[in-house]
C-alpha cells in the first residue's frame, strides 16, 4: 500500500498449507452447507478441457498447480455485514478443522 494506490480488495485467497485439493474441496462443501459461498481462483488453463484437448499436460506446469491445489477463495464484497465477516471467519476456521 502507498498514499498512491490501495487495494481494489476483490478476492480474498487463502491457502490451506499441507492440504490437497480434495481436501480443500472438502471444505468448500462444508463452508456450502453452512450457507457460506466459496470458490477457487484460478484454476491452472491446462486443467480445463480446451486447453487438454489441444494437448496442455498440467504436469508440464508445476507451479501453476501448487498454487491452485489448496488456495481458497472468501467472501469478498461491498455488502458483507461485520456479523457476516465474523460467521465467515468462524466456519471457515471450524471447517478447516474438521478436515
Amino acid at each position: 500500500m502507498g498514499d498512491d494506490f490501495a487495494s481494489s480488495g476483490h478476492l480474498y485467497l487463502v491457502r490451506l498449507n499441507g492440504k490437497t485439493r480434495e481436501e480443500c474441496n472438502a471444505v468448500i462443501i462444508k463452508m456450502a452447507e453452512a450457507g457460506v459461498a466459496t470458490n477457487v481462483h484460478y484454476k491452472p488453463l491446462p486443467l480445463l478441457t480446451a486447453y487438454k484437448n489441444l494437448g496442455f499436460d498440467i504436469k508440464d506446469y508445476p507451479n501453476a498447480y501448487a498454487l491452485f491445489e489448496n488456495e481458497i477463495t472468501l467472501p469478498l464484497h461491498t455488502k458483507l455485514t461485520d456479523e457476516d465477516v465474523e460467521y465467515v471467519i468462524e466456519t471457515f476456521r471450524k471447517c478447516v478443522s474438521e478436515v
